[in-house]
């Protein structure tokens, strides 16, 4: 076991049955609703999952409306407008409280109006107190909302005159009738009134004429059920272009209305109640969560979530079935895309080149093995013309660790708003004490005229100043901090103590900081034109950053250093060096969670007069910065560098430093913008697997030694895979681009108006790789027999030719040590073969080498399999193993940890993944996030 090779943010460093279907609008409360909180701009919103209701909150019972008692001065005095609850399509159901519609004459036009439904009304917002956001902070407070309702048409009942007689003439007059005598006393009508009622119930009649012929002309545009006409959708075949037919059933693409909600009616086994506790909704029979079961991403790998509402509610009639299960949008739309009078018609799909809605169930409930998947678009009801989306968004972290945006012009953009996009998964188990529900945020962090946005425009770190405590700045990126879930700094810590808070935070993180808790992190630019409209949306996942991007000091840490170097009660035993071991390193926490110790630097050394001295310490890269106080006899300008040396060479190896060190600023790219394209289609004798053609074209100019790679065909195409997902799945699934332990470097650039990938290979790449071909040529003889004998005999053959590299993983803070690999370019530097492919040459290396190795050796013997990381019980650090494909089924292979000295046992040998109970792969990273559940 070892720790993993990190990405890095622009200079990346390589790394290891058809259900039925309906629209309809669902009023009542049910499962997963979501409250919304909105922040600045129009896209702007804070969704928090699956809330729970506080005791005391009123639980929805069948036919039962009541209103909802209100907080005070927590909600405005008017009241929310009302909906009808939706009939089935097409239907209009006349009520009986209605007087019956008049019969019309025969030979006349039949118009026949109908009416709808009676209003009913809606469950209004409930206050309630949402769980804290993170461990130890206090609970917020937080509105729930109840589910989008999609647009209906309001058809008015026409107020009807006199029913007319069969001569066409309204009982109001007495045409040609005998003249009769007129009662005593009573007065004759005015004509003019009578012409006024008969003009009233012509127009009537006109208007419900034309409401009943604009509603079927709005359904057969496809205003009311959601789906419209769009001249400019993609075929299915581009739409689903690289997408394996053999893995999902595709639907052909739609338009839909803003508020559309996707509808899966369930049948028997399934069980679905909706009145089981306000806000939730019990489902049985089915083989997953109600979030899992239906999801939309953005993009054809399923690599980025769109914000959407799942809730299930039980059947109203025989018409569907067990119950439904209803799929809407939950994005803040802009008042210009707003319409009708839903309480919750501020949210829903938001514009965008198209979304993947992706079905994972069956009606039956059963887990489908080709899940459904339905390329859609977003189209409105105005006659706004959206600007398209925003290309080219790139976010770097700055020399002082900021977050600088840059992104291509659109043309018509008058300015651009710029988004942070976050999400984070749920902590425990649903009914737990401490569980804490998955989030979505969207937060406009500014806006630009330009085609960039700069960290100092938008991110102003507090400074603190202080007579006595002097100065600090211990937070920044504050559009970030709610990425790191758990903290490192505060979990050890708490590891440490006895308080009843601590038991609860180590309760929640399972008594270790886990790195991947840390929320995902997306980023969105819109173009916004002169009248002030949004563009189309388009996230762009931005996730390697996550770890390189500081967040504020890790205080608990900086304080432990200081304490535990203390001589005496306030360590007046220690020297001027001693106490200067507590500053030569500035503990930075990271967005994810990470705590990593930085080399401090110095300045503002000043003397109170009394031999106190007084300086700033800070971290270089970052902006965290704090003030440190030594005791010191003399002149301590003099002595100071020396002082702080001496205190640096007395402590151990701090290690962990800022994960920057694999960035676009570490690596030397002089000369590469003068480079010429050398990419091809050559396809090398190496290669071994990609999941798509992108990745099929990058793993073999890589192979081939192409240092400017153009990817413009790919880069450019909205409906392609992204191009750090299909670069990271081709650095772990083609050994032979790993010819060292820090593989190469890559970088996304742009030349003219082309898109191209710089590559830096090592200087001895080639060498490596042929010196690795001979030894598997001279191998393969050995593995005979059916795949399952081939895959046991290379096991054995690297049990007798590999060792474990202790001395490498011990480089790195050792093999039981939570420090990661691949964030110490020390450690890879000074064993070059350890997390390389190169190690079954050198006979010695790390899990990693075994994986890539097994890999090499497998493919030629002629079997398939898959390189694959993840985590191993009981510690957090990250180990590989492989996959092989035997008997139609994959099968896990652990050859690190079957290598029992020269033979291999079998505790890992072909195991069924799911019964390997202390192995759990990673659900991306070494394949994209829509492959990894053909492994399971």
């Amino acid at each position: 076991m070892e720790s993993q090779q990190p990405d890095n943010d622009g200079n990346q460093q390589s790394q290891p049955q058809p259900a039925p279907w309906q629209q309809g609008s669902r009023q009542n409360a049910a499962a997963n609703q979501q409250p919304y909180q909105s922040q600045n701009g129009q896209y702007g919103q804070y969704h928090q999952y699956d809330q729970q209701p506080q005791p005391g909150q009123p639980q929805y019972q069948p036919g039962q409306y009541a209103q909802p008692q209100y907080p005070t001065q927590q909600y405005p005095q008017h009241q929310p407008s009302q909906q009808p609850y939706a009939q089935p399509q097409g239907q209009w159901q006349q009520p009986s409280q209605y007087p019956q519609q008049p019969q019309y004459p025969q030979g006349q036009t039949q118009g026949q109006l109908q009416y709808p439904q009676p209003q009913q009304y809606q469950q209004y917002p409930q206050y309630q107190t949402a769980q804290p956001t993170q461990p130890g902070q206090p609970p917020q407070q937080q509105f729930v909302y109840p589910t989008q309702q999609p647009y209906q048409p309001q058809l008015q009942q026409p107020a009807y005159p006199g029913q007319t007689q069969p001569n066409g003439q309204s009982t109001s007059h007495k045409a040609k009738q005998s003249k009769q005598a007129k009662p005593k006393g009573q007065k004759r009508k005015p004509k003019w009134l009578i012409i006024v009622i008969a003009i009233v119930a012509v127009l009537a009649l006109v208007f419900g004429v034309v409401s009943v012929g604009g509603y079927y002309m709005m359904k057969a545009d496809g205003a009311i059920d959601g789906i419209m006409a769009d001249s400019t959708m993609p075929t299915k075949e581009q739409a689903y272009a690289g997408m394996p037919s053999d893995k999902y059933q595709f639907k052909d693409p739609i338009a839909v209305d803003t508020y559309y909600e996707f509808e899966l009616i369930m049948k028997d086994p399934v069980k679905i109640k909706d009145n089981v506790k306000w806000g939730e909704a019990q489902m049985t029979g089915v083989d997953l969560s109600l979030d899992d079961c239906a999801r939309v991403y953005q993009d054809s790998s399923f690599g980025v979530p769109v914000p959407t509402t799942t809730i299930a509610t039980e059947p109203f009639d025989e018409k569907e079935g067990a119950g439904t299960i209803t799929l809407s949008g939950s994005m803040d739309l802009p008042k210009d895309m707003q319409h009708g009078n839903s309480i919750a018609k501020e949210h829903g799909f938001l514009p965008s080149d198209g979304y993947y809605y992706v079905q994972y169930v069956g009606a039956n409930g059963k887990k489908l093995a080709k899940p459904i998947v339905q390329f859609f678009r977003v189209k409105e009801h105005t006659d706004i013309t959206r600007l398209p989306q925003v290309n080219n968004v790139t976010p770097v972290v700055n020399k002082d660790g900021g977050v600088d945006i840059s992104w291509d012009k659109v043309d018509g953009a008058k300015s651009y708003n710029v988004y942070v996009y976050i999400t984070r998964k749920a902590i425990g188990k649903d009914g737990d004490e401490n569980y804490m529900p998955a989030t979505r945020s969207i937060k406009k962090i500014g806006s630009s005229t330009k085609t960039e946005l700069l960290s100092a425009d938008y991110d102003k770190p507090k400074e603190y100043k202080d007579d006595t405590l002097g100065t600090s700045v211990l937070k920044q990126n504050m559009a970030f901090q709610s990425l790191a879930v758990e903290s490192q700094d505060t979990i050890e810590q708490c590891q440490k103590s006895t308080h009843e808070y601590c038991a609860e935070i180590l309760q929640d993180a399972g008594g270790s900081w886990d790195a991947d808790s840390a929320g995902k992190l997306y980023i969105v630019v819109t173009a916004v034109d002169k009248d002030g409209h949004e563009g189309r949306w388009h996230a762009v996942d931005a996730n390697d950053l996550v770890p390189t991007i500081p967040i504020g000091q890790a205080t608990q840490a900086q304080t432990s250093q200081w304490s535990y170097g203390l001589k005496g009660v306030f360590g007046e035993g220690n020297t001027v060096e001693e106490d200067m071991q507590a500053y030569v390193y500035t503990f930075v926490e990271m967005a994810n969670g990470a705590t990593v110790a930085v080399p401090s630097e110095f300045s503002d050394l000043t003397s109170n007069g009394r031999n106190g001295w007084q300086f700033t310490y800070s971290a270089p890269g970052t902006k965290i910065k704090n003030t440190g106080n030594v005791y010191y006899e003399g002149d301590l300008t003099q002595t100071f560098s020396q002082i702080t040396k001496a205190a640096t060479d007395a402590l151990p190896k701090a290690g962990g430093v800022l994960d920057r060190l694999n960035s676009v600023g570490k690596t030397d790219w002089t000369g590469y913008d003068t480079k010429k394209i050398d990419s091809d289609t050559k396809e090398s004798p190496l290669y071994n697997f990609a999941s798509t053609d992108f990745g099929k074209y990058l793993a073999n100019n890589i192979l081939n030694g192409h240092e400017v790679i153009d990817i413009t065909k790919y880069a450019n195409d909205e409906y392609q895979t992204s191009t750090q997902d299909v670069m990271t799945e081709v650095l772990y699934q083609n050994p032979y681009i790993a010819t060292v332990s820090d593989r190469v470097n890559y970088t996304v650039r742009k030349n003219g108006n082309k898109t191209v990938m710089w590559v830096k290979y090592p200087d001895d790449y080639k060498q490596r790789q042929q010196e690795v071909e001979n030894l598997v040529n001279s191998a393969k003889g050995q593995f005979q027999g059916s795949d399952s004998d081939k895959a046991i005999a290379i096991d054995q053959f690297l049990a007798g030719k590999m060792e474990y590299d202790i001395d490498a993983a011990n480089a790195v803070g050792g093999r039981d040590s939570s420090g990661n690999a691949f964030e110490n370019d020390e450690g890879m530097k000074q064993y070059p073969n350890a997390w390389s492919v190169y190690g079954v040459v050198s006979g010695k290396g790390v899990c990693m080498s075994y994986a890539y190795a097994y890999q090499v050796l497998a493919k030629a013997a002629g079997l398939d399999s898959r390189v694959v990381v993840g985590s191993v019980s009981g510690t957090s650090v990250p180990h590989a193993w492989n996959y092989v494909h035997i008997n139609g089924e994959w099968l896990l292979m652990d050859s690190t940890w079957d290598d029992d000295g020269s033979t291999a046992i079998d505790k890992y040998q072909l195991k069924k993944p799911a019964e390997v109970t202390d192995h759990f792969a990673a659900n991306q990273g070494w394949t994209l996030a829509s492959e990894t559940g053909d492994y399971q």
